[in-house]
C-alpha cells in the first residue's frame, strides 16, 4: 500500500498546492513577518495548511512523485493513487475518521464528497519556521506624544527662499555648468602628446656609456646624436684630417647610419643612399647600416662630425 501521507508532506515542503485526485487538495498558506501594535511585538513569519475538497483535478504532481519513488510507470502510479483514495473514503464512511500521518485528520463533513480535514501541529511543512519567536520592542515615545509631534510638524510654516536669492542661485549655477562643460570640451579636444618610453639622445646630445656586463640590448649601449654644425659651429671645429679604418674588419666603434629588423631592408637602404661604401653588420638581431668605424671614442667623434653633412642622425655604437 502507497503511503499517501509521506508523498503528500514531501512535495507541500517543495509546493504550495498537492492535489490528490477525488479527494481534494492540500495547500500551505504563508503569512508574513508583521507587527503587532497592540502587544508590540514584532511576529515572525508562519505557515498554516489547509484543505479544498473541490479542488481535484489531477495535476499528476503526486502521481509524480510516486512514480519515481516507487520505480514504476506513471500510469501504474495513477491507478494505485486511484485505489488507495478509494480505500481512505471507505475507512472514512465506516470509521468516521482517517489520520493521514503526520498532517493531520479526515473527519466526513456536510456530504461524503467534502470532508473536513483538521491540520496537525507537527507536520513538517507547518514546523518548517516553528524555531522563529516573537520579538518584544519598545516604544521610543507614547501614542500620544507621537500625535502630538505631527501635529507640530504640520503647524510648522514653509521656508520661503527671497525671489532674488533663486535669481543669484540660478546665475551660480549655469555658470558653474558651463565651467565644466568648457573644461570637459578642453580636455577632449586637447592635442595630445605622445612620449617615447625610451629617449634616444638625438635632442638631448648626451652621451650615454653602459657597462657591457649589464644584460641590456646593445640598441641603448650607447647612442650619440649630432644634428648637422651650423655655419657659427664649424668654425669652433677646424676642419681635421678622418682617421684611417678598415671597413672589412669593424673597430669598437661604428658610426650607424641605419638600423633595420631585416639584410634585406639594410641593403635597400644603401641602394637608396647611393654610397657604396656603406656596410652592414648584424648585431642583436637587429642589421645595422654604419660608414665608418674607429678604435677610440674620440676618432669616433671626430668621424660623426664629418659625416653629419651626409647622414644628419649619425650615431656611434659601441660593439
Amino acid at each position: 500500500m502507497i503511503d499517501i501521507a509521506q508523498h503528500i508532506e514531501y512535495l507541500l515542503m517543495h509546493h504550495d498546492c498537492v492535489v490528490v485526485p477525488g479527494l481534494g487538495a492540500f495547500m500551505i498558506n504563508h503569512e508574513g513577518a508583521r507587527y503587532d501594535s497592540d502587544s508590540q511585538t514584532f511576529l515572525p513569519p508562519s505557515r498554516t495548511l489547509g484543505f479544498n475538497p473541490e479542488v481535484r483535478h489531477n495535476d499528476a504532481l503526486l502521481a509524480g512523485s510516486i512514480s519515481r519513488r516507487d520505480g514504476i510507470t506513471l500510469e501504474a502510479a495513477r491507478v494505485a493513487l486511484d485505489s488507495v483514495v478509494a480505500s481512505l473514503l471507505g475507512q472514512l464512511n465506516v470509521c468516521g475518521e482517517v489520520v493521514l500521518g503526520r498532517l493531520g485528520t479526515l473527519k466526513p463533513g456536510m456530504s461524503a464528497d467534502t470532508p473536513v480535514f483538521e491540520p496537525s501541529a507537527s507536520s513538517l511543512p507547518v514546523c518548517a519556521l516553528s524555531g522563529l519567536q516573537p520579538l518584544s520592542v519598545a516604544p521610543l515615545f507614547a501614542d500620544d506624544e507621537a500625535e502630538e509631534r505631527v501635529a507640530t510638524d504640520s503647524d510648522r510654516s514653509p521656508v520661503v527662499i527671497p525671489f532674488p536669492l533663486k535669481i543669484v542661485a540660478s546665475i551660480i549655477a549655469v555658470m558653474v555648468g558651463l565651467g565644466i562643460l568648457y573644461s570637459t570640451t578642453s580636455l577632449v579636444n586637447s592635442p595630445r602628446m605622445n612620449f617615447a618610453s625610451l629617449d634616444t639622445g638625438i635632442g638631448t646630445h648626451i652621451e650615454r656609456v653602459i657597462d657591457s656586463t649589464v644584460s641590456v640590448s646593445r640598441e641603448i649601449l650607447l647612442n650619440i646624436a649630432l644634428p648637422p654644425l651650423s655655419s657659427a659651429n664649424r668654425s669652433s671645429h677646424p676642419a681635421s684630417e678622418p682617421v684611417a679604418v678598415t671597413m672589412s674588419a669593424p673597430s669598437r666603434y661604428i658610426l650607424v647610419v641605419g638600423s633595420f629588423p631585416t639584410q634585406i631592408a639594410a641593403e635597400r637602404h644603401i641602394a637608396l643612399t647611393g654610397d657604396n661604401s656603406l656596410r652592414i653588420i648584424e648585431m642583436d638581431g637587429n642589421y645595422r647600416v654604419y660608414a665608418a668605424s674607429a678604435p677610440r671614442i674620440d676618432d669616433a667623434r671626430s668621424l660623426a662630425v664629418e659625416l653629419s653633412e651626409r647622414y644628419p642622425t649619425v650615431w656611434v655604437c659601441r660593439r
